[in-house]
């Protein structure tokens, strides 16, 4: 909004200058000429109230993800859960029901949806590397363009996979742990200084995927990284209210480790989940090759026990967040996305504990959005792609639509969640640096080409959990053939050499 030419004269006007201009004026003269006794007390009232129009200013983005967060919770109908803050959350967001990563790993799930590109594009099939590929030397990250478009942003904890951070895309870039030094997930015991708080820990035996191991402690809880990431979250939430008070908006995006492995925590949230309480994984499906030997069920409850722990735990953390988001009344203008960086199986599929598979369990993950003005305390059963989030934050934001994106705005669900969507999502999985194994969601059917070379149909309405393998039946033969169409087009798009 332009600005008077009184208003211009204003903001060149200190505090000390125009209680001045009234001393001088008003106190020693009752001959001040009544323009100038107007324009002293508009620029002293000016400095003292400065001016921010509502209308205007953009909207704060708070991204927050959990790493290897899968749906194991109420909001989803997983009851067993203790996540008071989650569902707190979810009661002003729309849950995503099935929200789809581009690759069920770490890192490459995350260059992906923070560059808006498919895997194919990024060049990241593993937790190694930098951030910014060779494909991505160019890209213009999502950070970066909220930046571009004067934005604050900030990152707490593992938003890009830890030691991998694209710095340019911050204005504050904070790991979480002590000093400058990286601490992996693995070392956070001993490098952290826990080892005196060590109760009891346990590490499954057999199954397949990465296993399940938790560490217990009975102290030292600030010197975790979630912790110390989750109060300074704090920090940052109230500095951002004072800028938004100047006009600047803020993007803060806090990455928690929890529930990644290995498990730890303090008693108090593994006290919340006896072992003997814990139910064991459900058998049926197809079996995931690669699995070592089976897992006894004291092992599974035992390993459920840490994860779910941990589910807490992250919990917490996100509470701090979220009573800074009241505290510094920053509902009314904050965009607040809640994910996964991709789902996890819980030693289904005849004993596997991870990711990196095709099926739902490990494709699609947890995805809360509360937006300003939008639907809140609603479920979405529309397929979105993890890449939407950079070109739906940055419609909500009234920014720009960012160039050289390939997801596609889901805002309009955000408004009606069962608004008419013709879209489907695609996950990939790789072996080595060459593409391997690809699946097709639709709203009806997900189809698996898995990286062994076998095909897999499933009808997940009426097969959520994909038992029933229905690529061999004849009565599906032309839904079949449909999403393999889906799958050729993809792979001469995506995946051609010139």
């Amino acid at each position: 909004m332009a600005m008077s030419r009184l208003e211009r004269d204003c903001s060149k006007v200190s505090f000390i200058d125009a209680r001045s201009l009234l001393n001088d004026h008003t106190m020693t003269s009752f001959s001040v000429h009544p323009t100038r006794l107007l324009f002293a007390l508009v620029c002293l009232i000016s400095v003292i109230y400065p001016q921010s129009d509502a209308a205007e200013q953009k909207p704060n983005v708070l991204f927050i993800i959990a790493d290897d967060l899968t749906k194991t919770l109420p909001c989803y109908g997983y009851s067993l859960a203790q996540t008071p803050n989650v569902e707190r959350l979810a009661a002003r967001a729309v849950r995503f029901d099935r929200a789809y990563c581009q690759y069920p790993v770490c890192s490459p799930s995350r260059t992906s949806f923070m560059s808006g590109r498919r895997p194919e594009h990024t060049g990241m099939y593993g937790n190694s590397g930098s951030s910014r590929t060779p494909l991505l030397k160019d890209a213009v990250f999502m950070p970066q363009h909220f930046s571009a478009n004067g934005y604050f942003t900030a990152r707490l904890g593992k938003v890009f996979h830890i030691g991998s951070d694209v710095p340019e895309c911050w204005d504050v870039t904070e790991e979480g742990s002590p000093g400058t030094k990286i601490v992996y997930q693995p070392q956070e015991v001993e490098k952290l200084g826990l080892t005196s708080f060590v109760t009891a820990s346990h590490r499954l035996k057999g199954g397949g995927g990465e296993g399940a191991s938790y560490t217990i402690l009975n102290g030292g809880k600030d010197q975790l990284i979630d912790v110390r990431n989750g109060q300074r979250a704090v920090e940052l939430l109230d500095q951002g209210a004072k800028q938004n008070a100047q006009g600047k908006p803020f993007f803060l995006a806090v990455g928690f480790r929890r529930p990644h492995l290995p498990h730890v925590a303090p008693f108090e949230f593994f006290d919340r989940y006896p072992a003997e309480k814990m139910p064991l994984p459900e058998k049926g499906g197809p079996k995931i090759s690669g699995i070592k030997s089976d897992v006894n069920a004291e092992d599974s409850r035992e390993a459920l026990r840490g994860y779910l722990a941990c589910v807490s735990f992250m919990d917490e953390q996100l509470g701090r967040v979220l009573d800074a988001m009241d505290a510094q009344k920053l509902w009314d203008n904050t965009v607040v996305v809640l994910l996964g960086d991709h789902g996890f199986l819980l030693g289904s599929r005849g004993g596997w504990w991870g990711k990196g598979v095709l099926y739902n369990e490990a494709a699609s993950t947890t995805l809360l959005v509360a937006a300003p003005g939008k639907a809140k305390g609603v479920g979405c059963a529309r397929v979105v792609e993890f890449l939407d989030f950079y070109p739906t934050l940055a419609e909500l934001c009234g920014l720009p639509a960012p160039t050289g994106v390939e997801g596609k705005s889901f805002v309009p669900l955000l408004t009606k969640p069962d608004a008419p969507w013709d879209h489907v999502a695609y996950t990939m999985v790789a072996k080595g640096d060459k593409p391997a194994g690809l699946a097709v969601s639709g709203e009806r059917f997900r189809y698996l080409e898995n990286a062994d070379g076998s095909v897999e149909l499933f009808d997940v309405q009426a097969d959520p959990r994909e038992w029933k393998n229905l690529a061999s039946d004849s009565a599906h033969a032309a839904d079949l053939a449909a999403m393999k169409k889906l799958a050729d087009d993809y792979k001469a798009k995506f995946r051609s050499t010139p």
